[in-house]
């Protein structure tokens, strides 16, 4: 305070000073992280892991389709759904 009541006094400020003195617009900047190859991977094995079990379900529905009364996409359905939200969020981070 006293720093500020010396400078008043020794020098005239004008009103270019105070308009620096003021922030105008703050803008942010969140950096892009960089995307980790090892967990794309890891996507990418999932999803071929999912399509297997896919295909294995529709299969063994379809080999005993009178032993099971329900269709593939009972299984197949909830899967896909969950494998797709969970790409879906990795896609989307920052």
């Amino acid at each position: 305070m006293l720093a500020n009541l010396f400078s008043l006094f020794t020098r005239r400020s004008t009103a270019e000073d105070y308009r620096r003195a003021f922030v105008a617009e703050v803008r942010p900047v969140t950096p892009r992280v960089q995307r980790s190859r090892r967990s794309e991977r890891v996507l990418v094995g999932g999803w071929v892991l999912v399509g297997l079990k896919c295909w294995g379900v529709w299969w063994l529905v379809q080999t005993y389709h009178d032993r099971i009364p329900f269709g593939a996409w009972w299984i197949n359905g909830p899967t896909l759904a969950a494998a797709a939200l969970t790409t879906f969020v990795y896609l989307r981070r920052p």
